[in-house]
């Protein structure tokens, strides 16, 4: 009787295990993008975009109204007490996605910093003498 009663709960355990892994991936949020922006190598114009966390540590951005879509690899982050949003490095002109925070309950998503982003960021830094780089900027998700 113990016997059975460990291997049921070992399996309920496992189910779930699964099904919330299933979850994460599966679960996506929307935003309102009101400028154009970089995801790694790939331009991507102002608009709504879906934002779904997939697989191991990508995540997938696409714009429900045109073909632009962009994948990358991210860094899951331990949850914090914050807002559903997007949150860009502004360097210079130019936007590049840094974070992903579905809730205050879900770990976030951090995407690296692209080659460009990074050199970009050198050379102001270079012209202008001083340490910070990008500023940040917040979008919310629906």
């Amino acid at each position: 009787m113990k016997r059975n009663l460990v291997g049921i709960l070992s399996l309920v355990v496992l189910s779930l295990m699964f099904t919330a892994t299933g979850a994460f991936a599966q679960a996506y949020a929307k935003a309102n993008v009101p400028f154009d922006f970089m995801v790694g190598s790939a331009q991507l114009p102002a608009g709504t975009y879906e934002v779904k966390v997939e697989e191991q540590n990508t995540i997938s951005i696409r714009n429900g109204d045109s073909s632009a879509a962009a994948l990358s690899n991210a860094r899951r982050e331990y949850p914090r007490n914050t807002a559903a949003k997007l949150v860009f490095h502004k360097v210079g002109s130019e936007y590049f996605l840094a974070e992903i925070w579905r809730n205050s309950s879900t770990e976030g998503m951090i995407v690296p910093a692209s080659k460009q982003e990074k050199e970009l960021e050198k050379e102001l830094r270079a012209a202008s003498g001083q340490k910070g780089g990008y500023e940040e900027v917040v979008v919310a998700l629906n």
